[in-house]
């Protein structure tokens, strides 16, 4: 019992030094729609970026966390014969994904289809507890 609370405090200090280290969030962008999986061997994230070019998107990865941008800039430059139109628009996603394990980011797969980016992050082995010798003293 005690080795599950020690386990389990462990993961609670890791995710506490993660969302410590999180960087203040864009301003302005959408967080889009994710689904988190977990396999015996790996972490499935599927993140909807809809309207999004794979060269739009930006990944980066460690093994606590998934970080996704996304952003498309469009420049509408139209003359014609009696008028001028020029628009602009922007449109942005930003999510920061606290991972459930500890993955393998430099093993990490992703696949842009149909508006949703697949990403496959293998699990890390666990670490093992390092065994304490308790010493007598004589």
């Amino acid at each position: 019992m005690f080795d599950e609370i020690r386990r389990l405090r462990r993961e609670l200090d890791r995710m506490f030094e993660v969302l410590a280290r999180e960087p203040v969030r864009f301003v302005g962008w959408r967080e889009p729609l994710a689904d988190i999986k977990e396999t015996p061997e790996e972490v499935i994230v599927e993140i909807e970026l809809p309207g999004m070019n794979k060269d739009d998107i930006q990944l980066k990865a460690t093994e606590d966390y998934l970080e996704v941008k996304a952003e498309a800039k469009k420049l509408i430059d139209e003359k014609h014969e009696g008028f001028y139109r020029k628009e602009r628009s922007y449109r942005g996603f930003y999510r920061k994904i606290l991972l459930p394990t500890k993955v393998k980011p430099e093993d990490a797969r992703a696949k842009y289809e149909n508006g949703v980016l697949t990403i496959v992050l293998p699990k890390k082995e666990p670490e093992k507890e390092k065994k304490v010798k308790e010493i007598r003293v004589e």
